[in-house]
């Protein structure tokens, strides 16, 4: 099923703000989840669309890892075993 260009616009839109969230909380996945995303709306919209994700997703996603991480320490701990990390770091 491809996609209609509305229906495409609003998922890379959906796309910046899930690329926002992972930068401030888990940039260590970011960019496969960036993969996967872009990956997905390739396969949902019509060849003559590709180049113009792939730019707008790089574009994007350039951006956002140039932003600087604001640090919210209300937010919870959501990594995979932080205590073997901090072990392992040591």
């Amino acid at each position: 099923m491809l996609f209609s260009a509305e229906t495409l616009e609003s998922e890379i839109r959906k796309l910046r703000g899930l690329l926002q969230m992972l930068h401030e909380d888990q940039p260590d996945v970011m960019e496969d989840v960036f993969e996967f995303h872009v990956t997905s709306l390739i396969t949902h919209a019509a060849p003559e669309h590709h180049p113009r994700i792939r730019a707008a997703a790089h574009d994007m996603l350039t951006a956002i890892q140039r932003q600087p991480v604001r640090p919210n320490p209300n937010a919870p701990d959501i990594r995979l075993m932080p205590d073997l990390l901090v072990a392992s770091a040591a």
